[in-house]
């Protein structure tokens, strides 16, 4: 019967050691977890205080304009057109428009991309100069019936590094405006 005792005893003690060291680990894990930096960010803030982002704009209320213009020359033109008319017509209109609507939307990409490489590289800037961890989007868009509500991701915690990302694009857009006027 000692013996079964001193086993069951010797298992208690395993278990109760086993179980502390566990303890142990957990409590140091959630020490380091306490310690991450995280840095919260609106990128939708960020997307419309681009520069770049009031390029986009004006050349998207040029294609909508043009569009509109060329739709209009195309109605006053098509009056009393027959079907077949009015098909050459429609032809002729997308055979000019085409090349002009695809170099616009072309320009429209590149800002689009220089625009996220901006903010990806700014991101990134921000996140090492203030030596942050983790860097999330702070809100996300969510449609609600006719509305576009923005909810918080982030409830509690992190810091609003937003304004920094902001002034780190600025920064680097002027720097690159100077560089390019000393070599012209």
């Amino acid at each position: 019967m000692r013996v079964v005792e001193k086993k069951v005893a010797n298992k208690a003690v395993v278990i109760l050691l086993f179980t502390m060291v566990i303890f142990l680990f957990l409590s140091f894990q959630n020490i380091e977890a306490a310690e991450i930096k995280i840095g919260l960010v609106n990128l939708a803030e960020v997307i419309s205080g681009h520069p770049y982002t009031q390029n986009i704009n004006q050349l998207s209320i040029t294609l909508r304009e043009e569009l509109q213009k060329r739709q209009e020359e195309l109605n006053a033109q098509g009056k009393g057109l027959d079907e077949t008319g009015l098909k050459k017509l429609e032809d002729k209109f997308n055979k000019e428009w085409n090349p002009i609507k695809e170099e616009i939307l072309a320009e429209i990409k590149l800002y689009q991309a220089a625009r996220y490489s901006h903010i990806i590289e700014a991101v990134k800037a921000v996140g090492d100069k203030g030596k942050y961890d983790l860097i999330i989007n702070s809100e996300i868009k969510v449609p609600a019936g006719t509305d576009i509500l923005n909810y918080p991701i982030a409830l509690y915690g992190g810091e609003d590094i937003t304004q920094d990302i902001i002034a780190e694009i600025v920064r680097k857009l002027e720097e690159e405006s100077k560089e390019k006027d000393k070599t012209q």
